[in-house]
């Protein structure tokens, strides 16, 4: 196969014919799965991508849409839907995309020893291009965000390949086509600066100092202003007057020859390029970029990123790639600023180091600072070197390192963005993608065929966390182990605490990289550095993955501003992220060094800690409900819940609790796990019960919002950790609540039957305790799951004397439900007069919207049995407006549609039934794709809940 995106989109089998790929959403799908070819694009990022804003009938199903219509034309399965997302099995070769940025990567590991290669690979990758890519896609974010990034690529080749011509002595036959690129892209500098040194070299002196002039006026009007780089060569080609400049390729000789003072270009010490660098090709040409004709000024490139990230790595092969630039040579000084067993350099130290490589003895470097700093750059004055300043701790250790005069250009790598230096070009490293990670380790580890599955690689290099440091450690070691297979190294790092264990090799050790910056920070002289160190191993302490200023106030037991000032300087110090604003997350391999970290914590200080986390998240998860319109008995059990714990945070409205709950969840689950073990079953911690209640005490604080919200899988983990606590420490109540919970979530996804068994668990354990109004309030949920089951009679009998339990009990806010419940089985039993009394009634008198909701669904329903379409459509719309006031169980939103589509039926309109149908369905869908479920609703159904 074959997809073209540099142009129009084109599908090519693999003999060459065309593939009618003509629909305007399958073209806009297959184009961002192919502009990642070998990726999982999660749904709701390819949505994104493909429309502005909802499309009809709701985003996952307009996407298995559009993938199913792809699947009937791309032949092989090519489409997938996988868990996360959609992903398109497609070898990088298999799009010109693909191809061309292989032919750049290879280009450029070829110009230094082969340039005219090298200019061969690029004219060949730039003629792949037919036109504007994706250029007949409909208007999409998709074609707004990617047409401008492969065009900045395509121009970034052009370039590298003007650079390399010009290199190679081609100026006179570059010179026609360079100064149409320039005319085209008037505000590119780099071909700006190109088009003025061709002409010089070609003798036209004065055009060039015209064009220099032209280009440094056009740059200050367009509001950037020229760099200094563009402004330096003007006095560059007055000072080379009008002879021209000999090419580049010329004085590659001279990078081999010794520099003033007997040094070798690259010096003896500067470090060799490793051969299984993949990756980063986008930055190496960012960094080329700015190193380019340094001639004119001096260039800086800041390449920042956290520990393990490859910044050296990269610097050292940019380094490498531009050293013809350089023929008085490439110099390198390891500032130490990453260094677990060594204080960082200072100056007069790098300095010194710096002086003693370009070949001027420390015995003549003055003693005096000022007169040292000047003595530094005299000597790099006239030279063309370039610096590489390695593991930088702060702007004050780089600046006085960085040349001044033109022609000399430093490259400088630190874990922290240097934003005070004032001068230079940032580039943030991150971690590599997924494949690029796969190949990095396999290209190491050799041998790749047989060891493992493709999504076994991926678990390994994701437990990895993606990073170059990690990443050579397991596939050196996987080198020296072949008979292994890749299961048995995921197996060895799956424990996170002995994760980073087992990352050492050698001289190389993941945790004492990442402990550095920590080591840093607890030096500090900042409260807020040494707080910050301080909660680092309390932050492995807890099994959350995320944190809050809140949350982590608590758990290191400070004020929330100071956990905010704390958790800025992690993320300053790349030891933390903050995805966003109050969010906080620990990089998978960080989080490891943190466990390691809080192991050796005394265990009665990590034990306390942790209650008053469990604390927080339970006066937190009590207060989510307090924005919900509830029956009295629920509004009891919060405010209560809330009193017993008084921490944690506070919610003014349902847009603002039920997302917070939605975001927490997965870390309340992993809380709950990890306080669920005997060791935590002793103690008071949580209002006088165990730190392993926390499980109980979450799953009764969610309730309302699981009812709301519909997780079931959520709820059914807290359920069964629940019950696994409740059964050890013979606790009937929190079994009851557990059963109760799991039976009526059973019952919402049509398991009726196991609904049933379940809930009579829970109602009889609730009244062996004494709790006669769970019981009830459980025995609500069972009446509905017996009609579902097909047992009428029962559910009604059950219904009738629950109600009189009810009144005697004087809990009357149970009645709106249960007289739904009942009404309903009287419409499926045939009692049609009944059933309507009692839901004109209940209507007349329910308080709460979820109430009036079903009370004018079940109104809608019934009318629509007796053939009153007009009425059924009125009380399906009544149903749908109350359930507009609050956030509500989409389930029951989808039912509303599909009985106002039955009616809108029954009225003749059915284009407007259809609409109402497709709604319905695109909610079930996104509830099913979520759950792993199969619900669906059917306006004959005789029975759902």
């Amino acid at each position: 196969m074959d997809i073209r995106l540099l142009g129009p989109l084109q599908v090519l089998a693999d003999d060459g014919t065309p593939l009618p790929v003509t629909a305007s959403v399958p073209r806009a799908v297959l184009s961002a799965l192919a502009l990642r070819a070998g990726q999982v694009v999660p749904a709701a990022e390819l949505a994104a991508q493909v429309w502005v804003g909802e499309p009809p009938g709701g985003a996952g199903a307009a996407l298995r849409g559009g993938v199913a219509r792809l699947g009937a034309v791309v032949p092989g399965a090519r489409v997938r839907d996988v868990p996360g997302g959609y992903l398109l099995r497609a070898d990088r070769e298999e799009t010109d995309l693909g191809r061309f940025q292989d032919a750049l990567r290879l280009s450029r590991e070829l110009s230094a020893r082969a340039p005219a290669r090298a200019v061969a690979l690029l004219d060949e990758a730039l003629g792949l291009w037919r036109g504007a890519p994706l250029a007949d896609l409909d208007d999409c974010p998709l074609r707004v965000l990617e047409q401008p990034r492969l065009a900045e690529l395509r121009l970034i080749a052009v370039e590298e390949r003007f650079e390399l011509r010009l290199a190679l002595g081609e100026h006179d036959a570059v010179m026609g086509e360079l100064t149409a690129e320039s005319r085209a892209h008037p505000l590119r500098e780099r071909l700006a600066r190109q088009t003025v040194i061709a002409l010089h070299r070609c003798g036209r002196t004065a055009e060039a100092l015209a064009t220099v002039r032209r280009a440094c006026e056009r740059f200050a009007d367009s509001g950037a202003g020229p760099s200094a780089e563009l402004r330096g060569l003007e006095r560059a080609v007055l000072r080379a007057g009008p002879r021209p400049a000999a090419p580049a390729v010329r004085r590659a000789t001279l990078a081999r020859r010794a520099v003033p003072g007997g040094n070798a270009a690259p010096s003896a010490a500067f470090p060799p390029g490793t051969a299984t660098f993949v990756a980063r090709g986008l930055e190496l040409g960012r960094i080329r970029g700015r190193l380019t004709n340094a001639v004119a000024a001096p260039a800086v490139c800041l390449i920042d990123g956290p520990g393990g990230v490859g910044k050296s790595t990269l610097a050292v092969r940019a380094a490498h790639e531009v050293a013809d630039r350089f023929p008085d040579g490439l110099v390198y000084v390891d500032l130490r600023g990453a260094d677990p067993r060594n204080p960082p350099r200072d100056v007069p130290e790098a300095r010194l180091l710096l002086l003693a490589t370009l070949g001027t003895p420390g015995k003549e470097l003055p003693q005096d600072p000022a007169a040292a700093a000047a003595f530094y750059q005299e000597r790099l004055r006239g030279r063309r070197v370039l610096l590489l300043l390695d593991n930088a701790l702060d702007a004050a250790q780089v600046a006085p390192l960085l040349p001044t005069e033109p022609g000399s250009a430093a490259l400088v790598t630190s874990r922290t963005a240097l934003t005070g230096l004032g001068r230079g070009h940032h580039l943030h490293l991150t971690a590599l993608t997924v494949a690029e990670a796969v190949t990095f380790v396999q290209a190491i580890a050799g041998g790749a065929a047989g060891r493992g599955t493709r999504r076994e690689w991926e678990e390994l290099v994701t437990l990895c966390g993606r990073l170059p440091l990690a990443l050579r450690i397991v596939a050196a070691r996987m080198a020296a182990r072949p008979c292994r297979r890749v299961a048995d190294w995921t197996a060895v790092l799956a424990d996170e605490r002995r994760r980073t264990d087992e990352l050492t090799a050698d001289d190389l050790d993941v945790r004492a990289s990442l402990m550095v910056s920590i080591d840093q920070l607890a030096a500090g002289a900042e409260p807020d550095h040494q707080l910050a160190a301080g909660m680092f191993p309390l932050l492995g302490a807890a099994a959350v993955r995320s944190f809050s200023p809140g949350s982590v106030a608590a758990l290191v037991g400070c004020g929330a501003g100071e956990a905010r000032r704390a958790l800025d300087r992690l993320t300053d110090a790349q030891i933390a992220g903050s995805p966003r604003p109050d969010v906080y997350t620990l990089h998978d391999l960080v989080r490891s060094a943190a466990a390691w970290q809080a192991t050796r914590l005394p265990p009665e200080r990590a034990t306390r800690r942790l209650a008053e986390l469990a604390r927080w998240y339970l006066g937190s998860l009590y207060r989510v409900n307090g924005p919900l319109a509830l029956p009295e008995h629920y509004r009891g059990r919060y405010r209560a819940g809330a009193d017993r714990f008084p921490g944690g945070r506070l919610f003014t409205s349902v847009d603002e609790s039920l997302p917070w709950a939605d975001e927490v969840l997965e870390d309340v689950i992993a809380l709950a796990h990890q306080l669920a073990a005997p060791e935590y079953d002793t103690g008071d911690e949580l209002a006088g019960q165990p730190l392993s209640a926390f499980a109980l005490e979450s799953v009764r604080a969610l309730e309302s919002y699981f009812g709301t919200r519909l997780s079931w899988r959520a709820q059914r983990r807290l359920c069964e950790i629940t019950l696994e606590v409740g059964e050890r420490r013979g606790d009937r109540f929190a079994r009851a609540v557990a059963y109760g919970q799991l039976g009526k979530a059973a019952g919402q996804q049509g398991g009726g039957i196991r609904g049933v068994e379940l809930l009579h668990r829970g109602i009889a354990l609730c009244r062996s305790v004494g709790e006669r109004t769970e019981a009830l309030a459980m025995t609500l949920n069972l009446v509905p799951c017996l009609g579902s089951s097909g047992r009428l009679a029962e559910a009604v009998d059950v219904a009738e004397r629950t109600l009189a339990e009810v009144r005697a009990a004087g809990v009357d806010e149970f009645r709106p439900q249960i007289i739904n419940n009942l009404a309903r089985c009287h419409l499926y039993l045939g009692h049609h007069a009944t059933a309507h009394d009692l839901l004109s009634r209940n209507y007349e008198t329910a308080p709460l919207p979820y109430e009036r909701t079903i009370a004018a669904g079940v109104l809608a329903e019934y009318h629509l049995e007796v053939g009153e379409f007009e009425e059924a459509a009125r009380w399906a719309g009544r149903a749908l407006s109350h359930a507009e006031e609050q956030p509500f169980d989409p389930f029951v939103v989808a039912q509303q549609r599909t009985w106002l589509a039955a009616a809108l039926r029954g009225l003749g309109r059915e284009e407007s039934a259809r609409a109402e149908e497709t709604q319905a369905q695109a909610i079930l869908q996104d509830l099913n794709s979520r759950e792993n479920s199969h619900l669906r609703v059917r306006s004959e159904e005789r029975y759902s809940i």
